[in-house]
């Protein structure tokens, strides 16, 4: 089975095999074996685009003349016409598959955005009870099976939207039980759609917002659900693995650094300490959390020094906002000149080689 790369992956490679064969270290048989073991991925072009916002134009075209025209339509005609255009645009879809694989995809996603208008419209029609949450975990559900069939990652990440909006739209109303369901299924799908770096993303963010749910519904304090989320955030960076990683590392990443902002707020210690305390266990916290986040800029992390400078501003605008904002940015930008300086001069040292 060949290996899929990116064009600008497979022109690299090519680029550097043919050096390879003009300095005589391989042959031109050799050089052409190679390149075949790879093939371009099928990406985003043109003629897909274009067909795919052609399919939600009509779409919307449809549903608009619909609601413009509901109060007039029996309940017969309505399901008729929701029945009628899904089966219809999917059977299209399914018949231009072949000859026409762009176009049919297109109406097979056109398919997908009335079904879950179909959810709502019949909902309507007949005054079911359930909150909007609910009609969204329907769609995603029925989006999910015509993902797997068709092996199609942007189907899968729309039923990963919409069960993310599902996860999220459930605070207050109750706990999100189908999370136990979904987050498995978002990274089976990850193994399954070819290891996509875009539905990991998602997938993680989907866990994420379950998590959320989990501590929102067993009522846990503010600090604790910050505390629990920069721990996650610290695991997710620091833990090696073969799922993934670099999306690991960047979320991680991002979640530690917006915790640990969160957690120099000298108010959000009120559960653990009293009175002057707070603002020196924050202090205190906050100074580790600099410390960490220079580790992290060692190692290579740009965004733990995008953190640094949030830290910084958040106690200049809380603390030192008494200071002349000119000395304010002489020192940020003192502070970024010298760490562009120290990334030019990592990046400038031998493989091997360490910076004192």
């Amino acid at each position: 089975m060949k290996r899929q790369i990116s064009k600008a992956n497979f022109s690299l490679i090519s680029t550097e095999i043919e050096h390879y064969e003009s300095s005589g270290l391989i042959t031109g048989e050799q050089k052409n074996e190679i390149l075949e073991i790879y093939e371009l991925k099928g990406g985003l072009n043109f003629i897909r685009v274009v067909v795919t916002i052609g399919a939600i134009l009509v779409g919307l075209g449809i549903l608009s003349f619909i609601a413009s025209n509901w109060n007039g339509i029996s309940h017969l005609i309505k399901l008729l016409i929701i029945f009628g255009v899904f089966s219809g645009v999917n059977i299209a879809g399914f018949m231009f598959s072949e000859s026409y694989p762009k176009t049919g995809r297109s109406l097979i996603y056109l398919g997908m955005l009335v079904y879950g208008a179909g959810i709502f419209l019949i909902g309507q029609m007949y005054n079911f009870g359930g909150e909007f949450p609910t009609a969204f975990l329907l769609w995603s559900f029925g989006v999910v099976p015509m993902a797997f069939q068709l092996k199609d990652k942007y189907l899968m990440l729309f039923a990963n939207i919409l069960f993310g909006v599902y996860l999220n739209g459930s605070y207050n109303l109750g706990f999100p039980y189908a999370g136990w369901v979904g987050v498995p299924i978002v990274y089976l799908a990850f193994n399954y759609f070819e290891r996509s770096k875009l539905l990991l993303f998602f997938a993680n963010l989907t866990t994420l917002s379950f998590i959320l749910q989990i501590t929102l519904r067993y009522d846990v304090k503010g600090l604790y659900v910050t505390l629990i989320f920069f721990t996650i955030g610290l695991l997710m960076y620091g833990i090696k693995h073969n799922l993934g990683p670099d999306i690991f590392r960047v979320q991680g990443n991002i979640l530690l650094g917006v915790t640990g902002v969160i957690l120099t707020v000298p108010e959000l210690w009120d559960v653990l300490v009293r009175g002057q305390s707070t603002r020196l266990v924050s202090i205190l916290f906050a100074l580790a959390f600099i410390v960490l986040l220079f580790v992290l800029i060692r190692k290579g992390s740009l965004i733990s020094l995008i953190f640094v400078c949030i830290t910084i501003f958040r106690y200049y605008t809380d603390t030192f906002a008494f200071l002349p904002k000119s000395l304010f940015f002489i020192v940020g930008g003192l502070l970024l000149l010298g760490f562009g300086y120290y990334f030019e001069r990592m990046m400038k040292t031998p493989k091997g080689g360490t910076l004192v």
